[in-house]
């Protein structure tokens, strides 16, 4: 239960997640991981229903902004008097991609297609190394002990070779460098403009359910004003750089989807 909070927190009510023990810090709130452990168990051992109640919780849906009253008293938010921004998980954004694409697989994985046997000639020197695509969830990724998966790791996704009780979630230039120029990012931004490209003829309501698709919410009006504005600009760099009439509108919304999909507001839990 304290793990299934800290998944949706960021933090657990013990810290850390890994230390029940004496030299770990006592919960902030030992009644509630009471509470939460009872529920747990009368629910069967159900981890779904333990997400939908801890969803549905006042504390949960508190607003993110910051209190100047609040952050003098509570300074490290450990009593949850505001909800705290964070970054989704490596194998979240992908997989959210993929489904705002629409190319995100939801079958089961299979076996992954390593080479014959005839053909392992790996030594301690030269070990075997490999990142297979797949439109799959990500959890079936293939993930070796000696080496991160090299997205899952550009993403904090933990080391498969130690025990991790909490990710980390930095913040660096490859990350930002992945979203402008990685071709995964580029098919998932065609798939999204093709869906909106398909669903509505009208510019305006493509842009509405391009925010309901990337983002959960509808647009404000000054949003739609701004992204009829860069459409039109985009649109007429376009054509002075050449592209064909053929793939205009293609290309413009593409370009408009990977705003949406590389934005905070669709990588971040707010």
């Amino acid at each position: 239960v304290n793990r299934i909070w800290q998944h949706h927190f960021g933090k657990g009510i013990v810290i850390p997640s890994s230390n029940f023990g004496l030299s770990g810090q006592p919960p902030t709130h030992p009644d509630l991981l009471e509470y939460l452990a009872g529920v747990f168990i009368d629910s069967g051992w159900s981890v779904k229903a333990m997400h939908r109640l801890i969803l549905n919780s006042r504390t949960y849906q508190r607003a993110s902004d910051l209190d100047a009253h609040q952050a003098a008293v509570d300074p490290a938010n450990r009593f949850y008097w505001r909800y705290e921004r964070r970054r989704l998980d490596a194998e979240a954004i992908r997989d959210a991609m993929l489904a705002v694409g629409g190319n995100l697989d939801l079958s089961a994985g299979g076996d992954h297609p390593f080479p014959a046997m005839d053909d392992w000639l790996w030594s301690q020197h030269n070990p075997f190394r490999a990142a297979y695509k797949t439109n799959r969830r990500s959890v079936y990724l293939m993930t070796q002990r000696i080496l991160r998966h090299p997205y899952l790791g550009l993403f904090d996704a933990p080391d498969p070779n130690v025990t991790t009780a909490v990710r980390t979630s930095s913040t660096v230039p490859l990350q930002a460098l992945y979203m402008m120029n990685n071709p995964f990012v580029q098919v998932q931004a065609k798939g999204l403009a093709s869906r909106l490209l398909q669903a509505q003829a009208a510019p305006d309501s493509r842009i509405e359910l391009a925010h309901q698709l990337a983002w959960s919410r509808p647009p404000a009006l000054s949003e739609i004003d701004a992204a009829m504005t860069y459409l039109d600009r985009c649109r007429q760099e376009l054509q002075e750089a050449g592209v064909s009439a053929d793939d205009l509108e293609m290309e413009t919304w593409t370009s408009y989807a990977r705003i949406m999909i590389t934005a905070n507001e669709f990588v971040y839990v707010d």
